[in-house]
């Protein structure tokens, strides 16, 4: 088996059957398997998809939790045969021979443990980040350039592919070594900074973060960021990934500054930042806070 895609559900059957197609269409002169995993959507979704899958070659995993997107994912890959793992989310659609591509690509260099693409919406415009730099305290200090600009100044030619720091999880191709070697999608994380936290562990085992520009996907977005619980989770996310891959005077002093950075910035719009200065404050034990712990 040449790739295993692994696509994560969670109350979205008509987001994943669009991208099951999509994978059809546009997926030749490659061996690939499906892999579904449903994160215990509600029944309704659960019958819409099943439905859908009944007499394809399509394997569907139940889970009795929702483990998050890291935790689904990973819970796919146990039952993955394929030399590389392609992890897409649900609302992608293929719009070409993508994962053809990426395996051509990475075959020629085995220090390659993930490859990224261009992610476009609906309209064809460009996403603002498909691949960033680590977001640690230069970024919470001084900001950070846009990654076209930082990676130019690097010397990327950015029509090649390229080594950058993580790329979107929306779509990303591994090496199957390497995903197990780095240890894979870490399931405490329920939701967000899922990338960040595997490619700071791919650099440490000497595996390279590409981006491959010559590939696109059409990523459909969920539009529920508004969401306090899910604001909550991104910082619950980002903390503990920082506490996990860094030292830990690093982690105190870059908690220190979201506390002061959220503290002002709740004056001014208290519904939007009282929830991330609460968990900064909390710190090392905001985890408990999850929204995992909840389900």
């Amino acid at each position: 088996m040449d790739v295993s895609i692994i696509i994560v559900n969670f109350n979205s059957s008509k987001y994943t059957i669009n991208c099951i197609k999509s994978i059809y269409k546009f997926t030749t002169d490659i061996d690939f398997e499906i892999i579904i995993v449903d994160n215990d959507s509600d029944e309704k979704d659960v019958l819409s998809l099943t439905n859908y899958l009944h007499n394809k070659n399509i394997v569907f995993i139940k889970s009795k939790n929702n483990l998050g997107f890291g935790g689904g994912n990973h819970l796919g890959y146990q039952f993955a045969k394929g030399d590389y793992l392609a992890f897409v989310n649900n609302d992608a659609e293929l719009i070409e021979n993508s994962l053809l591509k990426l395996k051509n690509y990475i075959e020629t260099d085995l220090s390659i443990g993930v490859l990224g693409l261009h992610q476009i919406n609906k309209d064809g415009e460009k996403f603002k980040y498909s691949y960033r730099q680590f977001i640690g305290l230069k970024y919470h200090l001084l900001g950070q350039s846009k990654p076209e600009n930082y990676y130019k100044q690097q010397n990327q030619e950015l029509n090649i592919p390229f080594t950058v720091d993580l790329v979107s999880g929306a779509f990303m191709f591994f090496q199957t070594e390497a995903y197990e070697i780095s240890g894979g999608f870490d399931p405490n994380i329920f939701l967000f900074y899922e990338e960040m936290d595997i490619c700071l562990r791919l650099k440490k085992h000497g595996f390279k973060t590409q981006f491959y520009p010559n590939s696109t996907f059409i990523h459909y977005l969920g539009k529920s960021s508004a969401n306090v619980a899910l604001k909550r989770e991104f910082t619950i996310s980002y903390l503990y990934v920082i506490q996990k891959n860094y030292h830990y005077l690093y982690f105190i002093v870059l908690r220190l500054v979201l506390v002061f950075k959220y503290f002002f910035k709740s004056i001014i719009k208290p519904k939007k930042y009282l929830v991330s200065l609460f968990i900064a404050l909390k710190g090392g034990n905001s985890v408990v806070y999850s929204m995992k712990i909840k389900h």
